[in-house]
């Protein structure tokens, strides 16, 4: 594979694989699992992170939060990632982080979402939200981006949240470049 095609694929998986999520029944079992009383929970850093008071705008950013915890990570941490989406999305992201395990990715930096904004649409409660990539770039093993440099840097984001048991959770979406 071209290092090009690899970039892409890279930079798209989640885009592929992620919408048409949220047809599973199981979303009520998906509970957070127990956080350590020292550290801030997602949510908590999500509302921090956000300035915001609506807790479905929380959940994109706690979403936000831990896909880039498991990018810089190299797919190896994905236990927060449970906390924040459907099973069935989780599956999907799972996909992503064992595709940059294998291929000795990460990102250094992190995204920053510039605006999110929640909506209602007959499919369920939506979060549009752009972020920037410019600073969180993906690079392999030795420390070269895999990214072309005409790789987009905005993009929006259209999640699916839904309501579980203790808040909200990212369901699914789509994501496309956009200079937003």
């Amino acid at each position: 594979m071209r290092m090009r095609n690899l970039a892409v694929a890279a930079t798209l998986i989640p885009v592929l694989l992620v919408p048409g999520c949220g047809t599973d029944a199981g979303v009520a079992n998906a509970a957070p699992a127990a956080q350590k009383a020292a550290r801030p929970s997602l949510s908590d850093q999500a509302a921090a992170a956000a300035g915001s008071d609506d807790p479905v705008v929380n959940a994109y950013y706690a979403y936000r939060i831990a896909l880039d915890a498991m990018m810089r990570s190299g797919g190896g941490k994905t236990a927060a990632l449970q906390q924040v989406m459907t099973p069935k999305m989780y599956q999907a992201i799972s996909a992503q982080a064992k595709y940059f395990r294998t291929k000795k990715l990460h990102n250094t930096g992190t995204t920053k979402v510039l605006w999110a904004q929640r909506t209602i649409a007959s499919n369920g409660v939506i979060v549009s939200a752009c972020y920037d990539t410019s600073a969180a770039r993906t690079v392999n093993s030795r420390g070269h981006s895999v990214l072309p440099n005409t790789t987009p840097t905005r993009w929006l984001d259209q999640m699916r949240v839904l309501p579980q048991q203790s808040g909200w959770i990212v369901d699914g979406g789509t994501t496309t470049p956009n200079a937003c």
